[in-house]
């Protein structure tokens, strides 16, 4: 692949070929370790200056890429983190050893970098941290993050699609370490999730300029929640099998309502069904049950039916809070599940033909 960069414009080739006829929505799934500012991102920026919509954005990618770089994004905006700082490289380790020591023991240690759970250490003390010194990578930079005892092994995967949550999902680890996450033994259970909990999703995506996402959140004593993490490429198939939803067709849809209306002369009918959509109320993905039972309860009730043993997070239902507040603007709306959206783009098209 070749990119061009004349007077006039630019252009892309393919095998020599250029490439008269660029898509207008190309949905981006590029795992975020193997995302490369000089080669992927480049690549990305240039199909969007060509013209095309990309779900998700470059600088949205990049926002996730590097975990202190999200850190460094949300931090202006209130949204409740983990204290957390970052160091310049392996050199530097040895030397933010001491600065740890405000952070308290047990300290968490991640790369950066790191993705599914990989390259996150759990620190019980000055000692022990000194001795990671010997197993980290020297070419990655790592953090250091405060240690939420009370989320020790659970987590809450939020998605998002269009800046509205379509799902959450508790994900707990079975074999007593802290990483929840499936790839290494977790299990995920659909579970329902609080107001504050959703509007703090919604605001990371926001900040973060996402289309499609997952964000971790952490849950304190008091039912609250800060941001574990958030991703840009989220895995869909434990969550689809824990959620029982399909996002791959959310996302598609998602896609869709991205197109230019100059596609079809009929294309304005959406814009009716949506705006009517509007009006009507939204059904809870995750209905809260009556019960309100606590985390531990929801763990143990876990039916065969509803673990995934691929999957991701948790949520019990914790006190209704306010909601976070983004100062950040809105997404496109997700088109509402009423309707369906490639039977009514078919009918249009065929109307078209006749």
């Amino acid at each position: 692949m070749q990119m061009d960069s004349v007077k006039g414009g630019g252009g892309l080739r393919v095998e020599q070929e250029l490439v008269t006829s660029y898509p207008q929505v190309v949905v981006v799934r590029v795992p975020t370790p193997w995302v490369q500012s000089d080669s992927d991102i480049t690549v990305l920026r240039h199909l969007e200056k060509m013209g095309c919509r990309l779900i998700n954005r470059p600088q949205a990618i990049l926002n996730c890429v590097n975990k202190f770089w999200t850190f460094q994004e949300l931090a202006g905006h209130g949204v409740p983190l983990p204290d957390t700082f970052s160091y310049g490289g392996h050199d530097n380790f040895r030397k933010m050893i001491n600065e740890a020591e405000p952070l308290g023991y047990p300290v968490v240690v991640k790369n950066a970098r790191g993705h599914r759970g990989k390259a996150v250490f759990l620190a019980r003390d000055k000692h022990h941290l000194t001795d990671l010194c010997h197993l980290i990578r020297h070419d990655a930079p790592y953090i250091f993050q405060e240690y939420i005892k009370e989320s020790h092994g659970r987590d809450v995967r939020v998605v998002l699609v269009g800046g509205r949550v379509i799902g959450s999902m508790l994900r707990c680890s079975t074999d007593g370490r802290m990483q929840s996450n499936c790839s290494l033994g977790g299990v995920g259970m659909m579970c329902p999730l609080s107001e504050q909990g959703k509007q703090l999703a919604i605001q990371v995506s926001n900040i973060l300029g996402m289309d499609v996402c997952g964000i971790d959140l952490l849950q304190l004593n008091d039912g609250s929640f800060v941001v574990c993490e958030a991703n840009a490429n989220v895995g869909f198939i434990a969550f689809d099998q824990a959620c029982g939803i399909d996002v791959a067709g959310i996302v598609a849809d998602y896609a869709l309502s991205m197109l230019p209306s100059r596609l079809t002369r009929k294309m304005s009918l959406l814009s009716v069904v949506s705006s009517t959509s509007e009006t009507s109320s939204e059904p809870e993905v995750c209905p809260v049950p009556t019960g309100g039972g606590s985390l531990p309860e929801a763990v143990c009730n876990m039916s065969v039916g509803s673990v995934s043993s691929e999957s991701d997070p948790e949520l019990a239902e914790p006190p209704q809070s306010s909601p976070c507040k983004s100062t950040a603007p809105s997404l496109a709306k997700l088109p509402d599940p009423a309707y369906n959206f490639n039977d009514l783009l078919a009918n249009e098209l065929k109307l078209l033909t006749e």
